[in-house]
């Protein structure tokens, strides 16, 4: 995909020193950037919405750039939507070593201050990649303020950071797995946020279930940085298998899991008590998953949640047969039947599932309704 390899901006104040920052999980300003991508990505129409929310500042921006601003959200909000991106920390540290590298040299382009380009840095970093693209601006006031340049593209005319984030005319199946963004600060000429998000599509891509559990304390119905909640454990339990995949949130609160395809039982649980059990289905692609913990929690144990996702072996009868045997020829009774009684119900039936079980009306076996077999519905065959 084609990569702008520079671009210019309106340059803000300049606020704070310049600090460094992690890649290996992103941190609450890190997750605040992934989060916004994948709003973008995942629901256009959302993202839109939260475009119109913007300062004085970003409004004068628009102004000296003659942006039509519902021209433009309206061509976010009918964007075609696509699946989520990937934490990756090696795109991270290409990310991060750029955005670095244009807060210590005082700068704003996509070609490092040694000659290096967006795909150079990528290739260095490890990542094996089959498409590529870069979006940076050094003169942000905060990482969402970045995104809202990336969105409305102010100044340039071919809007590549935006299509970087909504990849018009390119399928799902093609569409970047994984991103890793680098935030620094600085003050100088540019700053005091310097941003850089690194996108790719693996060469060798597995569908991921990607995230973030949070406490909504200010009721926006979005991640906030400091509401993410660490480790949240998260349980993938395919209903067709019986196979569960575990990982915990990290300190940001988001997560990702790799998962092979099938339909699963996705389980959050905090202190072992579950806070919400949702259906997921996994394909080729990647699939977004928050949980919000001011919300409602389920309540369940998480051992009793994750077990009743499981598959289980048919019961097989230990019980010795009970036997009626009955002539047809010189009885209207019903014809022999014969019932094996399974000796452990509670881990052969499903939780929650009614069985039947039919006896003749003159049943001389035992008393069903005493056994095991008590929470089955038994039905009486009448006589002929």
């Amino acid at each position: 995909m084609a990569r702008p390899t520079s671009r210019r901006s309106l340059r803000f104040e300049n606020l704070e020193d310049r600090q460094l920052l992690s890649s290996a999980a992103p941190n609450n300003e890190q997750q605040l950037a992934l989060s916004l991508i994948n709003l973008a990505r995942t629901d256009p129409q959302a993202a839109s919405q939260w475009m119109g929310s913007i300062g004085s500042d970003v409004k004068k921006t628009l102004d000296h750039y003659n942006v039509n601003v519902d021209a433009v959200k309206s061509t976010v909000a009918s964007s075609r939507a696509l699946p989520p991106v990937a934490w990756n920390s090696d795109l991270a540290d290409a990310a991060q070593a750029h955005s670095d590298d244009m807060a210590a040299n005082q700068y704003q382009s996509h070609t490092g201050s040694d000659g290096s380009s967006s795909d150079d840095r990528i290739k260095n970093s490890g990542y094996s990649a089959s498409s590529t693209g870069e979006n940076a601006y050094a003169y942000a006031k905060s990482v969402d303020n970045a995104m809202q340049a990336f969105l409305y593209d102010w100044g340039v005319a071919d809007a590549g950071h935006r299509r970087n984030l909504l990849q018009p005319g390119v399928s799902a199946e093609d569409s970047f797995t994984d991103v890793g963004v680098g935030v620094a600060k600085t003050s100088g000429k540019v700053g005091p946020v310097v941003v850089t998000q690194d996108f790719g599509r693996s060469t060798s891509a597995t569908p991921q279930v990607v995230g973030v559990v949070y406490n909504d304390k200010d009721g926006d119905d979005f991640y906030t940085p400091g509401e993410g909640q660490g480790g949240v454990a998260i349980d993938a339990t395919n209903v067709d298998t019986g196979q569960t995949a575990s990982t915990k949130t990290w300190d940001s609160g988001g997560y990702q899991m790799p998962l092979s395809a099938g339909r699963y039982k996705l389980t959050a649980s905090q202190n072992d008590v579950v806070i919400k059990q949702v259906d997921v289905t996994v394909s080729k692609t990647n699939v977004a998953q928050d949980f919000v913990t001011s919300q409602p929690w389920d309540g369940r144990m998480r051992t009793a949640a994750t077990a009743t996702n499981q598959v289980k072996p048919a019961a097989v009868a230990v019980a010795q047969p009970v036997s009626l045997s009955a002539s047809a020829e010189t009885s209207s009774k019903p014809a022999p039947v014969t019932v094996s009684v399974p000796t452990a119900v509670a881990d052969s039936a499903p939780s929650g599932s009614k069985m039947a079980v039919f006896t003749p009306a003159d049943w001389k076996g035992p008393d069903v309704a005493a056994t095991a077999l008590a929470a089955w519905t038994t039905w009486k065959a009448k006589s002929v």
